[in-house]
């Protein structure tokens, strides 16, 4: 038997990189150096993929003001709203039932600017968890606050009346009145009529002043960014990665 092996060919390199697809060493080295500190930090990489919890909900638990106005849609009457849409013509409408808890629930975070609701379904999980990570624009916004104004104002009292039958005392920015009260509470207890018209008239009142608040806002931004612009916008040279690198 022949005792002389074959020789294997050499194996090549795994994840051969061509010269020309390397990355700039040197500009990383730079880079780098502007971040040094005698003083360790805890490691950052803005770009890592994240494993985030698959329910919103579970982030912002129950006790989120969100996960009470998206609860509400078992308990409110949104009839008004759902019947002024009785024609299909064009695109989809986002649902209005999510539309009027979105409006709801900013203007009760003291949120009245329509193109700050634009920014916050963008960026914040809250808001991205109410409206099912749909992203309506501002113009979208306005629109349909002027289109259901009244469906609206009824409706957000009638929130009111149920975070203070809940025994709320605020529910966000909002003052509405912790004393809880039952149809079949006893007469010491029970709110006397004339307490809770008082006290419907100082919702209602809220109500009025964050409407104006919200359009006197968006027709002064309105005025200041243009139609259709937030105002917050990268200049479109910027908007490119490889141009803003440069």
């Amino acid at each position: 038997m022949s005792t002389t092996s074959t020789k294997k060919p050499e194996q090549a390199a795994l994840l051969e990189v061509a010269a020309s697809e390397k990355p700039e060493r040197e500009e990383e080295t730079k880079s780098a150096a502007r971040f040094t500190s005698p003083r360790p930090f805890r490691e950052w990489q803005p770009e890592q993929g994240q494993l985030l919890p698959q329910y919103a909900r579970d982030v912002l638990g129950e006790g989120h003001p969100a996960s009470f106005f998206v609860d509400l849609r078992k308990a409110l009457d949104f009839s008004s709203v759902l019947g002024a849409y009785t024609k299909e013509c064009g695109h989809s409408p986002y649902h209005p039932v999510m539309m009027m808890l979105l409006l709801m629930y900013t203007y009760a975070r003291g949120i009245t600017s329509s193109r700050e609701i634009e920014r916050r379904c963008e960026t914040d999980i809250a808001f991205r968890y109410l409206t099912g990570g749909e992203r309506p624009d501002h113009d979208t916004v306005c629109t349909f606050r002027v289109r259901h104004l009244e469906a609206f104002r009824v409706l957000f009292v009638d929130t009111l009346r149920l975070a203070r039958q809940s025994g709320l005392k605020k529910l966000g920015h909002l003052s509405v009145d912790g004393s809880k009260w039952k149809a079949n509470a006893s007469k010491h207890k029970a709110m006397s009529y004339g307490r809770m018209e008082e006290a419907m008239k100082k919702l209602d009142e809220q109500i009025d002043r964050l409407l104006e608040e919200a359009a006197a806002l968006d027709a002064e931004e309105d005025k200041r960014y243009g139609k259709g612009r937030r105002g917050d916008e990268l200049p479109e040279e910027l908007k490119n990665p490889k141009r803003r690198a440069e």
